[in-house]
């Protein structure tokens, strides 16, 4: 399998975000918060990750929360199984988690995501 989180992967756009609000479903697991909608033209998942500045005001702690959540990713992602989903894991703690933590919940996330994700979806 392979383990790099591509340029590719990167979810972008302001127009690829506000489709994923409006139309993607939600899984949560304290820290984290994943929504996920189907993409029609990709290759692979689209990965994004935000952390809110009125939860995390560090700027530093931010930044090093999403490396976590990325490198929990990349260490745990799900394989393409004949279609693609733009996946996006917000953090919702108003504490800085350790890291071991955060990949814990993001492995119970992507199996309840694999569990829920069917190749029937229309594409957005």
């Amino acid at each position: 399998m392979n383990r790099k989180l591509s340029k590719v992967e990167r979810l972008k756009g302001r127009l690829g975000f506000e489709s994923l609000f409006d139309r993607g479903l939600v899984l949560k697991k304290f820290p984290l918060k994943l929504v996920h909608a189907p993409v029609s033209g990709a290759d692979t998942h689209l990965f994004g990750v935000s952390v809110p500045k009125r939860n995390i005001s560090s700027a530093v702690a931010r930044n090093r929360i999403k490396r976590q959540i990325r490198e929990a990713y990349r260490l745990n992602k799900p394989p393409v199984a004949g279609h693609t989903e733009a996946i996006l894991f917000i953090y919702q703690s108003r504490e800085v988690l350790p890291y071991v933590q955060i990949e814990k919940a993001m492995m119970a996330l992507l199996n309840r995501f694999t569990q829920h994700a069917s190749p029937t979806d229309e594409g957005l």
